[in-house]
């Protein structure tokens, strides 16, 4: 149960950590508001997927990917200042038989992929025993965690920018 609620959290702090770049994951970048055209939800999961992929391909193992969560959420909020009725699509991963007493290795595995990657890092908590770094995509936007639970396992998830869950904005647009 601590490791789900560890794990949880930090997807969200990661959500909540960012700028006001354009984190719509729109397709052109002066587009705002209602006129602006996204990957679809169905897209966004598959981009985090990959984003996933990569990041497990630079760790010196390779663990067993055990599905924490896969959902997306309503952007009620968003940092990019654009309208509501998008959604942040969220995908998560338990990294399993990982060999013991070596997380410090693997999260500077991925804190040196990612940063070789275009990726720039939002946090980097890498000392100490609850070891946390979040990322974001200069590519897409797309933010990027790994976080070590109290059990002393690591967690690894990806979470899409805001996107219209067909790809373009409804006819009417709260917000």
């Amino acid at each position: 149960m601590i490791r789900k609620a560890a794990a949880i959290a930090c997807l969200l702090l990661a959500a909540a950590c960012g700028g006001n770049a354009n984190t719509s994951g729109t397709t052109d970048p002066e587009a705002t508001g209602s006129d602006m055209r996204t990957m679809t939800e169905d897209e966004a999961a598959q981009r985090a997927e990959e984003h996933i992929k990569k990041a497990v391909a630079a760790l010196p193992e390779k663990p067993t990917l055990t599905l924490l969560r896969a959902d997306s959420a309503e952007c009620l909020d968003p940092t990019d200042n654009g309208p509501r009725g998008r959604y942040e699509v969220s995908r998560s991963y338990w990294l399993d038989n990982l060999p013991e007493g070596r997380n410090a290795e693997f999260v500077d595995a991925l804190h040196e992929y990612w940063t070789t990657s275009n990726f720039r890092v939002l946090t980097d908590k890498r000392d100490g025993h609850d070891r946390f770094v979040s990322v974001e995509s200069n590519d897409d936007a797309f933010r990027m965690s790994v976080k070590e639970s109290v059990e002393g396992d690591l967690s690894l998830g990806a979470s899409s920018p805001c996107v219209w869950p067909d790809g373009t904005p409804p006819d009417e647009v709260d917000g």
